[in-house]
């Protein structure tokens, strides 16, 4: 039954990494502070694999200070245009700590989806073997 439970634990490790990213960018909606921001550059990403892009973006707190956000989130095309704008949350006390509207919804999305497909997969293999085990399930 080990099997399982690995495949379980394996899932949850995928669902979690979605859903903490997701309360994350939620939680920045939520408690943050919104703003309008502008794409000033894209920072480019490359691998053996080809170049994925990153939104810089300029904007300013309440304060008027400067604040540049870099995004954790590539893409290859851009999803961003230098010069466009874009709405940006951020923490009032740390305004480094930020998020363009939108980013990473897909990527969130797909680490929820895969782990939870892979979740119900472990569940029914560990309750498949669970019935056939010779001294829970079945008489011998």
């Amino acid at each position: 039954m080990q099997g399982p439970v690995l495949i379980i634990l394996f899932g949850l490790v995928f669902f979690g990494i979605g859903a903490g990213l997701s309360y994350k960018h939620f939680n920045l909606q939520l408690n943050g502070e919104q703003t309008q921001g502008q794409v000033i550059g894209l920072s480019e990403q490359c691998d053996d694999d080809g170049c994925a892009y990153a939104p810089v973006v300029s904007f300013e707190t309440r304060d008027g200070s400067t604040i540049y956000y870099r995004s954790s989130y590539a893409s290859s095309p851009p999803a961003y245009d230098v010069g466009e704008s874009v709405t940006v949350f951020f923490d009032p006390e740390n305004p480094e700590k930020a998020a363009v509207k939108g980013e990473g919804s897909v990527f969130r999305v797909i680490f929820i989806t895969i782990g939870g497909v892979i979740i119900i997969f472990g569940l029914y293999t560990f309750g498949k073997n669970l019935i056939n085990h010779p001294s829970i399930g079945q008489a011998p």
